[in-house]
């Protein structure tokens, strides 16, 4: 397609434009000109956890619980079904604390076509029956397509808050059927990053429930009571915890379907943290799912902030109905169970609100919040809760020992490697030399371009294709060397020992893509990052060394620069 001046100018444009991509591995840009520094891509290479240290969590996935609620879910929906289509029953519920759900009805005519629907609608089998009820339960492949499905949501959820969190190339896998590995090079703040990860984000808005015969005195009685009972909210608590085991407390010594939340909220006289309760209904109307986005505002007298939010055309509707409906009444903000205000309604809203933080704290630390809660409602809420297992903290001098020791490796393989080729094959070696090395530009830049991370076993990649791609420079110069022992001349030598060597160096190099491509599919973490340099540098190990190497023979044959291959 080239001629061989334009194939010359095509890998000296290869050349320049890579060692300016991995210009930056080499140039500090704090000690450099100011136009140097403008002139030098931004974009640098990227270190894994095990080269630039980081956070190493394994998180448990309460697969459990999504399975009773999923249970839960089909029971509301069968009951509105067998509303609908006019089928007499008693009574749709989970059963225990299992996945099973239990329909009593009175007239055994109807049993059949209420072993019909639910099969239908939930593919659920019989389990069990007896006078007046029938059991259904999921299917084994149902309960683990639930369990899988979970986890894939809960790391899919755990990826967009740390895209926004700003961690580059995080690691996520699952492990086993209910754990999460996430690895998070250069984070330091651990804290924040577990506090990002692990929220649910649970957004709801709930009517605050105003009975003349229970006020907040019965409130606190209840909550006495419970204190008394051993339930109790310190710092050893879980606050969802804590709220789960006192509204479970509470059940028939509440007005029905209430529930009790608190508001956390700081003492301005002393600094001290308490709880302040409210009566809440046990529906929400309108939730986090209805939300279009979240972002953080300030308002215009104190400077403080707030999370401003808007809802979708679906969530808009609801909200506005439920406000409409409920003028002059308080509407609960409810995130996480924690109640962030209760403002009273005084018009119809629609599409956006603002949830307010409070006061008696520093303003960074508002901020910070507001950065959070925003940050975690844009993302989504997680599926299931997490608990986390692990904890490790990569430092930075293992990176830095991986590192230096990658280096010296990598450096002195091929220092090696380009003594060999220019001493036994002279200056054709030298010429595999120029071609092994524009390889090596060539992954590095490529890594750079396409933002992926190098990582330890990724190293071992680099170096195991370089090893590659002398192997098929030496291939192709022991097939010219032949060609020249069997009297042809240079030029022919040149274009006979590449065309037989050609296929050879492919089929090679084919064979150890396979297995690439195969860590690539299966392969997880570190393991990927390996395959991905190996298949990178195979693509232009085969380039370089067939194609590279030949032009510049021909380049210099053509203007009569090589009279005789030295070799």
């Amino acid at each position: 397609m080239f001629g061989t001046r334009g194939r010359f100018y095509f890998v000296l444009f290869l050349i320049i434009i890579s060692a300016w991509l991995i210009s930056p591995m080499f140039v500090n840009q704090s000690n450099v000109p100011y136009w140097v520094s403008k002139v030098i891509p931004s974009k640098t290479l990227k270190l894994g956890l095990d080269l630039q240290g980081g956070t190493y969590l394994v998180l448990g996935v309460d697969v459990e619980k999504v399975v009773l609620e999923s249970a839960d879910r089909n029971a509301t929906r069968l009951t509105k079904i067998f509303e609908d289509k006019k089928i007499q029953f008693s009574k749709v519920s989970r059963v225990g604390d299992t996945g099973r759900i239990s329909v009593e009805y009175q007239n055994p005519a109807d049993e059949e076509k209420i072993k019909e629907v639910v099969t239908k609608y939930t593919g659920m089998n019989t389990v069990g029956s007896s006078a007046g009820q029938v059991v259904f339960d999921n299917k084994e492949e149902e309960v683990q397509r639930i369990k899988k499905n979970v986890v894939d949501q809960t790391i899919e959820a755990i990826r967009n808050r740390i895209d926004e969190f700003g961690v580059n190339e995080p690691i996520l896998q699952a492990q086993g059927v209910d754990r999460i590995v996430v690895q998070l090079p250069g984070v330091k703040d651990v804290a924040r990053a577990k506090s990002i990860i692990g929220r649910t984000a649970r957004l709801e808005f709930k009517l605050v429930a105003h009975d003349p015969s229970f006020g907040k005195e019965k409130i606190v009685e209840v909550i006495n009571k419970a204190s008394e009972a051993g339930i109790i909210y310190d710092d050893k608590a879980v606050y969802t915890d804590y709220v789960d085991k006192l509204n479970k407390f509470a059940q028939g010594k509440l007005p029905k379907d209430t529930m009790v939340l608190f508001e956390k909220k700081v003492d301005p006289t002393n600094g001290k943290k308490f709880l302040d309760p409210y009566l809440l209904g046990t529906a929400s109307p309108v939730t986090g799912d209805d939300l279009k986005d979240a972002s953080v505002g300030y308002n215009n007298e104190f400077g403080e902030p707030y999370v401003s939010f808007q809802m979708n055309a679906n969530g808009a509707k609801f909200m506005e109905k439920l406000t409409g409906e409920n003028i002059g009444k308080q509407l609960a903000i409810v995130l996480d169970k924690n109640v962030y205000s209760a403002p009273v309604i005084q018009a119809k809203i629609s599409d956006s609100g603002q949830i307010t933080l409070g006061s008696g704290r520093a303003i960074q630390e508002l901020q910070q919040e507001a950065q959070d809660i925003a940050l975690v409602l844009r993302a989504g809420a997680l599926p299931a809760q997490l608990t986390f297992e692990e904890e490790r903290v990569v430092g930075p001098s293992l990176g830095n020992d991986s590192i230096k020791e990658g280096k010296i490796s990598f450096i002195l393989g091929s220092i090696l490697v380009i003594l060999f080729m220019g001493i036994y094959y002279r200056f054709t070696g030298l010429i595999a030399d120029v071609a092994v090395i524009l390889n090596t530009i060539l992954i590095l830049a490529t890594v750079i371009m396409f933002g992926a991370t190098l990582t330890l076993p990724g190293i071992a990649g680099l170096i195991l294709t370089i090893g590659m791609s002398v192997d098929a420079n030496v291939i192709i110069n022991e097939r010219v060397r032949e060609e020249l022992r069997a009297g042809n001349s240079g030029k022919a030598a040149l274009e006979t020992g590449y065309t037989k060597a050609l296929w050879t160096v492919v089929d090679a190099h084919v064979t150890t893509a396979i297995s690439g491509i195969v860590l690539l599919q299966y392969g997880t973490g570190p393991i990927k990052g390996f395959a991905v340099i190996l298949l990178i540098g195979i693509a232009y190990s085969i380039f370089t060394a067939v194609f590279v190497s030949k032009w510049i023979f021909e380049y210099l044959m053509e203007r009569d620069l090589l009279k005789k291959i030295s070799i």
